[in-house]
Order: structure tokens, then sequence, then C-alpha cells
């Protein structure tokens, strides 16, 4: 978490704004939302496995947990009803667009973006869900300490990536996912 306070620095507001979103928790929208997020949760699948072709051996076993964690997120989506045939909103069209853009940057800096991405969906996600619902199988998912232990570890093997990498690099595209991360989480207003 201390990574993410670092970098946090650059958009103190953003976070925030994310949390305080009047989101609408109705069965309807919270099913389209996650039918949305199929087609994201695959670019970032594909994402993470460009990071484990390239990762150093000390991160593999993390990025693998991590790997899998995906695979069965993607498999719950599809119980969930979530087709990969249909159209994709341009939110998420938008997200995916980032996720390539970003494959382009050395891994040190991917790594470091992947353990924002997820620390940044992880933070709002345990600002917005709280009690029954339809969320609640996922909410268990995200909260269960074999997760949290892989957004540990991802942590820890991040902060040694940080030094040499480009401060303002950083920033710009902590900022972008943060961007990203609010429109996403529009989508249930």
């Amino acid at each position: 978490m201390e990574l993410f306070r670092e970098f946090f620095g650059c958009c103190p507001d953003a976070l925030e704004e994310i949390k305080s979103l009047p989101l609408r928790w109705d069965e309807e929208r919270f099913c389209f939302w996650l039918k949305q997020d199929f087609p994201f949760v695959e670019a970032l699948y594909r994402f993470q496995v460009g990071l484990l072709r390239e990762a150093p051996h000390p991160h593999r076993a993390p990025l693998v947990q991590a790997l899998m964690a995906t695979v069965e997120e993607l498999d719950w989506l599809l119980s969930q009803g979530a087709d990969p045939r249909e159209p994709v909103h341009p939110v998420r069209q938008e997200y995916i667009a980032l996720l390539q853009e970003m494959e382009g940057f050395p891994y040190p800096y991917r790594l470091v973006f992947f353990y924002f991405l997820n620390r940044l969906f992880l933070e709002a996600w345990n600002a917005h869900v709280e009690g029954d619902g339809p969320w609640q199988e996922l909410a268990e998912h995200w909260s269960a300490p074999e997760f949290q232990a892989v957004l540990f570890d991802l942590e820890v093997i991040a902060q040694g990536q940080v030094e040499g990498l480009d401060p303002g690099v950083l920033e710009h595209y902590l900022a972008r996912i943060l961007e990203m991360e609010k429109k996403t989480w529009s989508l249930l207003l």
C-alpha cells in the first residue's frame, strides 16, 4: 500500500471521487456492469501473460497466482451470463485501449501499472460494496486472504521496480488508470 500512497500524490482527489460516486446497486445494473467487465478482464489476462513472459524468476510465482485469479474471474463472469460476443461498451473499449498502450512499455513499468490497476480497483470496490446482493460472491473472492496475499506480493515486487523509472510517466499513467476506473464505476450511476 505504501507504493500506492507514494505515487497517489499525483492526483489526490481522484480516488476519493471514485469512492464517493453515488452508485446504484440494483441487480440489473450490476449484471450489466459485470457482463461488460468480461472483455476488460480478457484484455487484462493478455496483459498479464505478457508480464509473465518477461518476468524474472523471483516474480513468476505471484504473477502466476494473479493470472490464475484472472482466469477464475473470467470463468465466474461466464457463469454469470457474460457473452464474449456481446458489443463492448465504449468505456470498456477505452480501458482496453489503455491496457494495449501500456503493453508497449518495458516490464518494470507494466508491473507497476498492473499493481496500481489492481490496488485502485480493490480500493474502490471496498469503498462501494457492502451487504448482501449479487456481488457477494465477488466480494468474497477479492477479500479472500489468498487474493490479499497476491496483492501484497505484487506490491513488494512493484516496489522493487520503481527505482530508475520516470516518475512523470508513472504519474501520467496512474492518472489515466484512475480516470478509467472512475469511468468504469460510473457505469453503475
